[in-house]
This record gives C-alpha cells, structure tokens and sequence, in this order.
C-alpha cells in the first residue's frame, strides 16, 4: 500500500514539473510566396465544396463521364466517385498497388501497379482486369500517357521510355531519355517529360520514338500541363512556373510563385493554371496575362488536379480529397 502510495506522489510532481506544450500558430502574413498585397489568403478562409475520404495517397485522377476515379496508393483500390454529388461508388479492388497516374484510352483504363511491377488494364465499365503489360514502373509521380496508337510508360529509375502496343499488351521499343524524370504528359502530337536532373523539358517524337528537342525550362522541373495553346512547366529548386510555346519550344513567361522547394505539382482549367505547392496548397495563374491572381497558403498542399469544374486538392495527413469550386476560391479573401 505505501509503495502504491509513493508511486502516486512521485507521479504528480513530475506531472507538476512537466510544462504545457507549446501552441503551435501560424505565422501570418507567410513569409515566402508573392509579397503583392491583397495575393496571399489564408487557406483556412476557403471552403471545400466536399471533402471526401479516401485512406490513403491518390496517385491520380481521371473523370470518366459522371465518374471520377482516383487510384490509392495504401488501400490498393481504385476509388470511386459520382462527380455530379460527390458520393462514392464501388472502388475497384484489381490493382493491388496503384501508382503513376491513371489514364483512359483503347476502351480501356490503365494503372501502373508498383506492387506487381506491371500496368493494369481494366475493363473501363466494371473496372475488371482485361490484361496486364509486364513492364517496370518507376517511381514518377506521373508514370503513364498515352497517344493515338500506344501507352507509354516511364519504367525504371534511368528513365527508360517503354512504349506498350494496346493490341498485344506488350513492349515493342525502349527509349532512355535519363535519369530523374517525374511526369510524362501527351500533348500536341508529342510526349513531353519533365526530368528534374538535368533541368530540362524533355519532347519526344512518338512516331520516331526518339527524343527531339530538350528544352530549358524552371529549374528542377517536377510537373507540366497543357493550356491555353502552351506548355506549364513548375519548378521545385525556385517555385518557378515556365510557360513554353510547343510551336517554337521556348519559354515566353516565367511566373514567380515565391515558394522554393515546394514540389508540387500542376494542374489547368477554366482559364487559369492552378499550382499546389507544400505549404501553399493552391496558387491561381491567370492564362492570358500570366500573372498571380491569389495565392493561399497553410498546411497541406502538393498534390492538385482539375476535373469536373473543379479544383481538387489532396491532403495526404488527413487521406482526403477537397473539392474546391473555382468561383468560391475568386470570392475568397484575406482577412
């Protein structure tokens, strides 16, 4: 009994002695992003149209009419949502282990899988698996593009191109574009690779299959998208967003975001190129006259898609996906 006792007293004196933890509060204003008064919005202040569940990392999204898909990482599933009321549907449980984005072409949807070093084809109705093309993939964030007559995969860390034949599900032809590529992106006729070792925009020619041009573009490019008749290309190193005409294959703009080694990743629609950056989960690009339009900052961010007239934005801590209405996000403004 007495030494339960002293077990007790010696307890509360170290509790008393403990000092309570420090509140963490934000630092307002931010101190990188644009310094422009009236740009940076707390990203407290804006409000989801929808936050939805998805346990886990979505490694992309693709809206198939009415339905969006988006592929986890953790719960080996491609979930699935009514784009029209944001309730969730059947998730496809035929990929065990989803990575590298996720694309519809052949009358078909593919996915990488990372656990089964190979690229799922699923039936694009019932999400079935059809076939699957033996094929590495490496750790890019978007792995897989595909053109008018081939899906194209980045499979392995030296950055080899592998080009896979929809009738055959196979490999026909390999191109090593080199180490440190992040996304693969089909656009204009041409496949376009951001490879952030040698800093460049990377244009391959797919009826060649050899690599045409290496652009210079925003250092440590991460990831690109098509808009507005251009290429946008974000950089890691300087938070720098290029944007480069396909015609010319030359940077026209460059567009400070002022957030430095924030990854991310790139996204467009309704006009405007939509940046989510680690820290700065959503920066507004308008198009036309290339300038930052609102720019919110707080936790979270990195990850950001446009589909469905809507931004969307992942929040990896939380293993949710926000969906943002572009118009909400106009009328939202600093405190």
């Amino acid at each position: 009994m007495r030494l339960r006792l002293m077990i007790v007293l010696v307890a509360l004196v170290l509790g008393a002695k403990e000092k309570p933890k420090a509140v963490k509060t934000p630092v307002w204003p931010p101190k990188a992003g644009i310094k422009t008064p009236g740009i940076q919005v707390p990203f407290a202040n804006l409000k989801a149209e929808a936050e939805l569940a998805i346990g886990g990392t979505p490694t992309g999204m693709l809206a198939d009419g009415m339905t969006l898909l988006v592929p986890v990482k953790e719960t080996g599933s491609v979930t699935r949502f009514a784009s029209r009321d944001n309730k969730a549907q059947d998730a496809w449980k035929t990929v065990k282990e989803p990575c590298g984005g996720i694309v519809k072409a052949f009358d078909s949807i593919w996915v990488p899988d990372c656990k089964k070093a190979g690229v799922a084809r699923l039936a694009a109705k019932e999400g079935k698996l059809s076939a699957k093309a033996e094929v590495g993939v490496s750790e890019a964030r978007v792995a897989l593009a595909a053109n008018g007559d081939s899906v194209w995969v980045l499979s392995d860390s030296k950055g080899t191109l592998s080009r896979l034949d929809p009738e055959g599900n196979h490999i026909v032809s390999e191109l090593r574009i080199g180490p440190g590529c992040t996304s693969i992106l089909s656009e204009q006729d041409a496949l376009w690779l951001t490879c952030a070792t040698e800093n460049k925009l990377v244009k391959v020619d797919p009826k060649t299959n050899v690599v045409e041009k290496r652009i210079e573009a925003a250092l440590e490019p991460v990831a690109a998208v098509f808009g507005e008749a251009h290429l946008w290309v974000l950089g890691s190193k300087e938070g720098k967003v290029s944007k480069i005409d396909p015609k010319t294959m030359k940077v026209v703009a460059t567009i400070e975001t002022g957030v430095t080694d924030g990854k991310g990743t790139i996204a467009f629609g309704n006009g405007f190129v939509w940046v989510s950056q680690v820290g700065y989960p959503l920066t507004k690009i308008d198009a036309k006259t290339d300038k930052v339009m609102q720019q919110f900052a707080g936790d979270g961010g990195g990850t950001i898609w446009f589909n469905a007239g809507s931004v969307w934005i992942a929040d990896g801590a939380k293993k949710t996906l926000a969906r943002y209405d572009p118009k909400r996000i106009a009328l939202t403004l600093p405190d």
